[in-house]
């Protein structure tokens, strides 16, 4: 194998762990969005408050995409507020697929451990 395609597998896996759990709770963002409304109660200012707080917006959007949804992902909880993973809720669904699949896919596949 050359260099150039052990790079590219390389690239590919690592992309494909972290970008699987590009869903989630955006955690970071959600914090930064509640500061930004908490700040001022002026609809304006919020506004300007946000345009003036975008650098930090694309660093929290990054820091959930790539690692915290990646982490609530693969281990169902949360890793800042402990609440259960987005795709763990229990809703109506229009297709149901757990009754044919197997047991141990059922859940998120690591688990947290608590230190006592």
């Amino acid at each position: 194998m050359t260099n150039n395609n052990f790079k590219r597998c390389v690239i590919a896996g690592v992309a494909s762990v972290l970008l699987s759990g590009c869903v989630g709770s955006n955690v970071a963002t959600s914090k930064l969005m509640e500061y930004n409304v908490k700040a001022v109660d002026n609809r304006y200012a919020r506004g300007g408050l946000n345009i003036a707080m975008s650098p930090l917006y694309a660093v929290t959007v990054s820091a959930d995409y790539l690692v915290l949804n990646s982490l609530e992902f693969w281990t169902g909880e949360n890793p800042v507020s402990g609440q259960a993973h987005i795709f763990d809720t229990k809703t109506d669904t229009w297709l149901d697929i757990n009754n044919n699949i197997d047991e141990s896919l059922h859940s998120a596949p690591i688990k947290v451990s608590s230190s006592e």
